[in-house]
């Protein structure tokens, strides 16, 4: 696995996934830090992680389309996570939208939007209530992009996300020549795992030069560390974890349902993870340094998010994660 530091993405390969940091501040906007937002993108599929105040701005930003296949995923429903999305919805129907809307979210997340809103929206919005304490469930049928959840240690109902793509198979041509399997046969192939020719069944697993993982991404939200969530992000290819605090800030705020930077860094560890993202900073830092030292002595495959930043991550060996500074 190769992790690439770029200043600019100028000539940068076609990746399999990008990631996009916009908001990366906790409670309230600070200085020019946003409450939480970031973006997925896995082909034409965006995926909205949370939605803080003026998260639409992100679209312009990173020169997203208004129309592109969305999925909206709340963790939970406090105000920095959510007053963003009323805004963002509008925003959208401005733009004149007309594609599907699907947003995913604890109980009471559809309630978040002003009935106003729903009545004027010129595209349809279809709402998920996670009520499970953790499962998995299809956020693009035809892309088989997955979801699992599973709730966290944070406030009433909260939940932390893992995005999986499926993995890519590549076959041996000289075994399906030897085989004359036509190129008919060969999707068929992939997609049932047998063919019948000739009176005779060929199995998937005889003709399998490579299999490629599909990219993993995981986000905590506001979270204490998680086994469970532990579990679910193992070989992640990227790790964002919140990082409210360093550890003697924590001292005597046990109550605190947020984590700190060596407890994020010491999940991204347990996890095997390719790279962790610390976000959701403490207003009280002006300098993020400390938080970032703290991560690295646990795990040092850490960076910090930052308003602008990019990850991409190409499906291929060896993996190839690129880190895209903003200007």
């Amino acid at each position: 696995m190769n992790i690439l530091l770029l200043q600019d993405p100028c000539g940068v390969l076609r990746m399999s996934a990008r990631i996009m940091f916009w908001g990366i501040s906790s409670t309230r906007p600070f200085k020019d830090r946003l409450p939480p937002c970031i973006l997925v993108k896995i082909e034409s599929r965006l995926i909205v992680l949370d939605a803080g105040e003026l998260c639409q701005s992100a679209f312009e930003y990173f020169g997203l389309s208004h129309n592109t296949p969305l999925t909206i995923l709340i963790t939970h429903l406090h105000g920095d996570h959510v007053y963003g999305l009323a805004p963002l919805l509008e925003s959208l129907q401005l733009a004149g939208r007309r594609e599907k809307a699907e947003i995913v979210g604890p109980p009471g997340v559809g309630e978040v939007i002003p009935l106003r809103n729903i009545l004027k929206q010129t595209f349809p919005i279809n709402i998920t209530e996670l009520t499970a304490r953790e499962g998995k469930l299809e956020i693009d049928k035809d892309r088989r992009i997955t979801l699992a959840y599973v709730q966290s240690p944070h406030s009433y109902i909260s939940y932390s996300y893992v995005i999986e793509t499926p993995e890519k198979i590549r076959l041996d041509g000289e075994k399906l020549q030897q085989e004359s399997i036509p190129g008919r046969l060969r999707r068929k192939l992939l997609e049932r795992g047998y063919v019948q020719l000739r009176g005779k069944k060929y199995a998937l697993e005889d003709f399998i030069r490579e299999r490629i993982p599909g990219v993993k991404i995981a986000y905590s939200g506001d979270s204490l560390p998680n086994a469970r969530f532990a579990a679910k992000s193992l070989k992640a290819d990227v790790l964002i974890h919140e990082s409210t605090f360093v550890s003697s800030d924590r001292e005597g705020r046990e109550e605190v349902a947020h984590s700190t930077a060596s407890e994020a860094a010491y999940l991204a560890r347990l996890a095997q993870v390719n790279l962790l993202v610390l976000t959701h900073y403490s207003t009280r830092y002006m300098d993020l340094s400390p938080l970032l030292d703290e991560a690295r002595q646990y795990f040092a495959r850490t960076v910090l998010a930052q308003k602008g930043l990019i990850v991409e991550v190409e499906a291929k060996r060896p993996r190839i994660i690129r880190i895209i500074l903003p200007h």
